[in-house]
Order: C-alpha cells, then structure tokens, then sequence
C-alpha cells in the first residue's frame, strides 16, 4: 500500500507542477472516482484547447470529456475513458471515443481511437 501511495502522491505533484506552468491547459479534478487517464485527458487537452475545445466533464457521464461547438451548430466530443477496462462501462469500447451530434442532438458521428496522438492529428491535421 506505500508504494501505492506514493505513486499517486507523486502524480499529484506532477499535475500541481504542470498546473503552475499550463494553468490553461490542464484538468487536475474530475468528478469520476479512481480515474487513473489524466495524462492522456491533460496531452488532449493542452493540444486542443487552443482550437475551441473546453473541458465538458460531468458527474453523471461515466468518464471525463472535451467538447467544442462548431459554428454550424454541431456538437464534437471526446469522451476519454479509463486507462483499466475493469473500471470501464464497458471493457471493449475504445479508450477515446469521438463524437459529433447535430444541432438537434442526432448522433451524426461516432469513431474509436486507441492512440491519443492520432486523434490528435485526426483533429487538428497537425504532427
């Protein structure tokens, strides 16, 4: 149990330190227990949030999200889940899942990544 608690004590400083250097650009608290994917949640973030995208967590989806509202009325996502499957909704959904609804909240598109980077750059076009 010691190692364990240091371990996440170390990843609290971490992320306090991070906050103090990208204090726009970093998501030190969501409202979903045990969550054990702040790195990939806080790598999305930093290199979206300069294209719109806000941290849109809330307490009753399962897993923290991004959103961005486009000017045409669609909605983008990005749900990214738990690092542990066991701590998933479900095991086999993809661990970055984006979404697009229209402006009347129709699912208009819906794909699974695994690799934070390359919805990076499906996202932004960017290397």
């Amino acid at each position: 149990m010691g190692k364990v608690n240091a371990l996440f004590q170390d990843a609290q400083e971490a992320r306090e330190e991070a906050q103090m250097h990208f204090p726009n650009y970093l998501i030190t608290d969501v409202p979903h227990q045990n969550y054990d994917n702040y790195d990939m949640l806080n790598k999305l973030f930093h290199a979206l949030a300069p294209h719109g995208w806000e941290n849109s967590t809330w307490k009753n989806d399962t897993c923290p999200s991004l959103q961005k509202e486009e000017r045409h009325g669609n909605v983008c996502r990005i749900f990214v889940d738990y690092l542990n499957p066991d701590l998933r909704e479900d095991p086999s959904w993809a661990l970055l899942a984006y979404t697009v609804e229209d402006r009347e909240g129709y699912l208009v598109l819906q794909e699974g990544f695994e690799n934070v980077d390359k919805l990076i750059i499906f996202l932004t076009g960017k290397v």
